[in-house]
């Protein structure tokens, strides 16, 4: 079968958070913190929007790039948040923010491109350089300015320079939001070596502390804003996201357009509906509960490990005393589902745990956690 696929196709494989979300259908009464789901509903206004979308037969094909109304609200939304002047002609709806990856990697990354990832990393990013057959380089998510400057100074020497530079904040799968003296380094960086922003923002309503601060208030000039409804509206599986782009970059939204024509087409009719509602329908209530499960998994776990303080989203990245893949085989065998940390990074010694589910779950699970932990210590 070899003969038949082509080379490319190697650079990536099946999830492992996949591997484990498939396992969980195996295991009986499995306490799964692997899964990056909201536990909570989509919202009701948002359900009747799209309900009433439907009932009004708008199930046809969309314009490509999504319906005007909700890139204009988008437009909206965003000049709320950002200094940027994203236009609703430069900003792309797609189905979920990991098709807008997808179209925007095809767009803009060629052959020995090199890409900054902030280590620990989302998966999809590696996974779409290699992909790609693009140069991976990283720095760790506590960067310094020194680090940066060493980093420029290898590519440099290996003369390379940077296409395109890509992070969450807040990180999935540590939690951590990058600070506005970080962000205004990426964005010095940029400058000097020409490079594109793509700022992932997928998490940025799971801000517990208002620490987050978006890349586009620090540098609207070459910052791609991604978002979606996923995360904050529980919208995982009606897939709607989309990237905004600064005027500068408006061929780049252009040439994705282009490719979505011929690949997801557009986001689903009603659902963008719904997502132009969800973008006016606050989760006080559910980041209330959220930050709750946060504050007593990090208690928790930091008793016996050391781990990121998680600012936002919904996971923590604790340590764990043996490599990743073997702590995730034990914790397995006692119903526990975690995910191995070394798809996330280079540290083969973390694992990321979702809380995205109720206290009961995050109880018993946490307890496990913490036992094998200090089994494996003792040894």
């Amino acid at each position: 079968m070899h003969n038949f696929l082509a080379e490319r196709i190697y650079g990536i494989d099946t999830s492992e958070i996949r591997k484990v979300f498939d396992l969980a259908a195996k295991i009986k009464n499995p306490l799964n913190l692997s899964i990056g789901q909201p536990d909570f509903p989509v919202p009701q206004p948002v359900k009747e929007a799209i309900i009433k979308a439907l009932q009004d037969n708008k199930t046809g094909y969309t314009p490509t790039a999504g319906l005007i109304e909700l890139r204009e609200a988008i437009q909206a939304f965003l000049s709320e948040k950002t200094t940027a002047n994203y236009l609703p002609q430069n900003i792309i709806a797609s189905t979920g923010v990991a098709s807008i990856l997808f179209l925007l990697f095809q767009t803009l990354v060629e052959k020995e491109d090199a890409v900054l990832l902030i280590d620990p990393y989302f998966l999809i990013y590696p996974a779409l350089v290699r992909y790609h057959e693009a140069k991976m380089v990283t720095v760790g998510e506590d960067f310094t300015k020194e680090e940066i400057l060493s980093l420029e100074e290898k590519l440099r020497l290996e003369k390379k320079k940077l296409k395109l530079i890509i992070f969450a904040s807040p990180s999935n799968p540590t939690g951590k939001i990058l600070s506005r003296e970080q962000l205004t380094e990426l964005s010095a960086l940029a400058e000097r070596q020409d490079a594109v922003i793509a700022a992932d923002e997928i998490y940025c309503a799971f801000d517990y502390e208002k620490k987050h601060v978006s890349m586009a208030s620090i540098n609207s000039e070459r910052t791609l804003t991604l978002n979606g409804f996923s995360k904050s509206h529980a919208m995982t599986g009606l897939r709607v996201g989309y990237l905004a782009a600064p005027m500068r970059y408006a061929e780049i939204v252009q040439k994705m357009v282009t490719l979505q024509q011929y690949t997801m087409v557009c986001a689903p009719h009603a659902v963008q509906w719904g997502a132009i509602t969800a973008l006016k329908t606050n989760i006080d209530s559910e980041l209330k509960e959220m930050k709750k499960r946060r504050d007593l998994v990090y208690n928790k776990l930091s008793a016996v490990t050391s781990l990121p303080y998680p600012d936002g989203a919904f996971y923590v990245y604790p340590q764990v005393p043996i490599d990743s893949a073997e702590f995730v085989t034990q914790a397995i065998e006692q119903r526990l589902l975690l995910v191995p940390g070394y798809i996330f990074s280079a540290n083969k010694k973390s694992v990321r745990i979702s809380y995205a589910t109720r206290e009961e779950i995050l109880e018993e699970g946490c307890e496990i956690f913490c036992k094998i932990v200090n089994e494996n210590k003792e040894r």
